[in-house]
C-alpha cells in the first residue's frame, strides 16, 4: 500500500511540475518556424520580456546571403499563442519598442581611402560610407556629418545605384573631381582631374560590389562589419 501511495504522489509531483513549468519559448518559435514558414537558415538568439506580463518576445536572425535580418516573434507568456513578424499593442502603444538593427556580415579586405572625401579628420576611429549622391537618405547623413566632432572619421565611397538613380555615377565623378582639384594640386587639367575621378569611383563601387552591399548608406566599421543607420 505504502509503495501505491509513494507512486501516486510521485506522478502528481511530475503533473504539478509539467502545468507549472515555465515554456520554452525559444522551442515554441523554432516549432513554429520549422513547420509552418519556408524559413530554413535562422538562429533564434534571446527572449526578451515586454511591457505586457501576457507576452514574451522572441529575436529571430534569418540570414540571407551576407546578411542576418532580425525578426520579432512574441509569444504568449502561457507558450500556447504566437504572432510571428508583427506586433501587439495594449492600449493603443507596443508592446515591444526595441530597435532591432540587421547584421550585415562582415568584410575582410582592406577599402582604399586615399583622395578620398573625408569628414571629421581628427576622428580616432575609421568608418567608411558607401554614398549615392541621389540617395534621399545619404544627403540626410551627409547634412548630420557637416557638424559632426564623434569619434570617428568618416570617409566618403560611392556606390551609385545607377538602376534607380540614373545619372548618380556621373554626379559621383562630378563631386570627387571637385574634391581633387582643392586637393591635389598636380592635377591641374580638368581632364586629368575627371580620369581620376572616375578611376576612384569606379574602384569604389568594385569594392562595394565585393563586399556585397546592398543599399546605401551601408557603413563599413574599423572590424569590417557593416552597418546602416549609423549617421
Amino acid at each position: 500500500m505504502k509503495k501505491i501511495v509513494l507512486s501516486m504522489s510521485i506522478f502528481l509531483i511530475a503533473l504539478v511540475h509539467v502545468s507549472c513549468a515555465k515554456p520554452d519559448y525559444k522551442k515554441v518559435a523554432n516549432d513554429f518556424i520549422t513547420t509552418s514558414t519556408p524559413i530554413k537558415n535562422f538562429t533564434i538568439r534571446e527572449v526578451e520580456n515586454t511591457s505586457s506580463s501576457d507576452w514574451k518576445a522572441v529575436i529571430v536572425y534569418v540570414k540571407q546571403d551576407r546578411a542576418n535580418t532580425p525578426f520579432l516573434f512574441l509569444v504568449s507568456s502561457d507558450g500556447k499563442a504566437i504572432v510571428p513578424n508583427s506586433m501587439v499593442y495594449v492600449n493603443n502603444k507596443p508592446i515591444f519598442t526595441k530597435r532591432l538593427e540587421p547584421e550585415l556580415g562582415r568584410i575582410d579586405f582592406k577599402l582604399t581611402e586615399t583622395d578620398r572625401i573625408v569628414y571629421n579628420l581628427s576622428g580616432r576611429k575609421p568608418v567608411y560610407m558607401f554614398f549615392d549622391p541621389d540617395c534621399p537618405f545619404c544627403k540626410k547623413a551627409k547634412e548630420n556629418l557637416q557638424n559632426y566632432n564623434g569619434e570617428y572619421r568618416v570617409i566618403v565611397k560611392y556606390f551609385p545605384l545607377e538602376q534607380i538613380h540614373p545619372g548618380a555615377t556621373r554626379k559621383a565623378i562630378s563631386e570627387q573631381a571637385e574634391w581633387l582639384k582643392k586637393n591635389r594640386k598636380d592635377l591641374t587639367k580638368e581632364a586629368d582631374r575627371l580620369k581620376e575621378a572616375k578611376r576612384i569611383v569606379e574602384e569604389d563601387i568594385m569594392e562595394a560590389k565585393k563586399a556585397e552591399i546592398q543599399g546605401v548608406p551601408t557603413y563599413v566599421m574599423e572590424d569590417g562589419s557593416l552597418k546602416e543607420g549609423l549617421f
